[in-house]
């Protein structure tokens, strides 16, 4: 188990607090640290081009920071700009292929992603990695929506692998595509499957009519976004590790949407769903890298997280099927203490449903 850090490096310190001030946030900075090193820290936790604009501006400001190498400066500035290009280009990809979709009467719901991004003071600068999607049919047609998609996609030169039982995997014009057919891991696991229907039934609430502006690309509503985004931070922490982007994912959207979720029934849901322990220690490690807590206010087992987040995904190289899966078994074993504090399920029952899912329930259904 992490142990818990008295104090941040002057990095650590450095990447937080411009961090705070990219997202229009007021934090002071120290006076000592190496930029590489911040800029490095930064990469790693997927934020670098939020914390390249609170040096920019602190700089602008006149504020007394070390001075910036031009070395440093160029490598910063230029992965920047690749990053507010990536996303552009990532928005024009996804926007096509919901175009190609509504024209087939398919309804292209945004998981993560843009929502988020539009939560942000600059959203180019969330850094994405994949687009997620969930398909469904326009309201007086019935068909499988998700296999509708992936044919279309097939049709129009794009390969498509169905390696997963969550999602199909596709690759267009350089983005990364996550076409979902559930929402959640919930294989072997009977509390996260009436999860994911739940979930599903939000979304057949919607009518996709919510969309983002000159696209077919449709926002669920806000309730279902908090609940999905609670979800994917809870298993990510769990089996894969998260960064401060995850971080600032979820504490974004929910100081930005605040007013629209209704609260009362949000926590009954994550009472009913088992999420409680990790979510109030997930809010408050929000509340603490948005400056708006203290770190002295932390209870230990959210300092832990803290670390946890700090020291970033683990590492499962490029390992695929069989290994993967082992990987997978690796990743709960090591987990102990991230079960016995932030889970309903002990490290040794979450082993048992993945085991049970991956050996007996090859096609999953709900």
């Amino acid at each position: 188990m992490n142990s818990i850090p008295d104090s941040l490096s002057p990095t650590k310190e450095a990447v937080l607090n411009l961090l705070r001030i990219g997202l229009g946030f007021e934090a002071s900075v120290p006076s000592s640290y190496d930029w590489a090193d911040v800029y490095d820290v930064a990469s790693r936790q997927g934020v670098s081009a939020i914390v390249f604009d609170g040096y920019a501006s602190m700089y602008s400001s006149g504020a007394q920071l070390p001075v910036m190498s031009k070395d440093d400066r160029r490598t910063w500035l230029s992965d920047t700009i690749g990053q507010e290009t990536r996303a552009t280009a990532q928005f024009k990809a996804a926007s096509d292929l919901a175009g190609l979709f509504a024209k087939n009467n398919i309804i292209t719901y945004v998981l993560k992603g843009f929502v988020v991004s539009e939560c942000y003071p600059n959203p180019l600068h969330r850094c994405a990695v994949d687009f997620d999607c969930f398909l469904m049919p326009y309201s007086g047609y019935d068909f499988n929506a998700y296999e509708v998609g992936n044919v279309l996609m097939e049709k129009n030169g794009i390969r498509v692998s169905r390696d997963k039982y969550k999602h199909s995997q596709a690759k267009v014009s350089n983005l990364n595509v996550e076409n979902h057919c559930f929402l959640t891991p919930f294989r072997g696991d009977k509390t996260l499957k009436q999860f994911e229907i739940y979930l599903q039934n939000l979304l057949k609430e919607n009518n996709g009519d919510n969309k983002i502006e000159g696209t077919e690309l449709s926002r669920p509503s806000v309730m279902f976004s908090v609940l999905f985004l609670l979800e994917h931070s809870y298993s990510h922490f769990l089996l894969e590790g998260v960064t401060l982007r995850h971080v600032t994912d979820w504490a974004m959207f929910c100081r930005r949407h605040k007013a629209e979720i209704d609260w009362e029934a949000f926590e009954r849901q994550i009472d009913g769903f088992g999420f409680r322990r990790f979510y109030d220690a997930w809010c408050h490690v929000g509340e603490y890298v948005l400056g708006e807590r203290e770190y002295s206010s932390l209870s230990d087992p959210e300092k832990i997280m803290m670390g946890a987040v700090w020291d970033g995904p683990f590492s499962n190289g490029s390992s695929k099927g069989f290994w993967l899966r082992i990987n997978n078994a690796r990743n709960i074993l090591r987990s102990n203490w991230r079960y016995r504090l932030f889970s309903s399920h002990s490290m040794l029952q979450a082993f048992w449903i993945k085991t049970k899912g991956v050996l007996f329930i090859r096609h999953p259904s709900i």
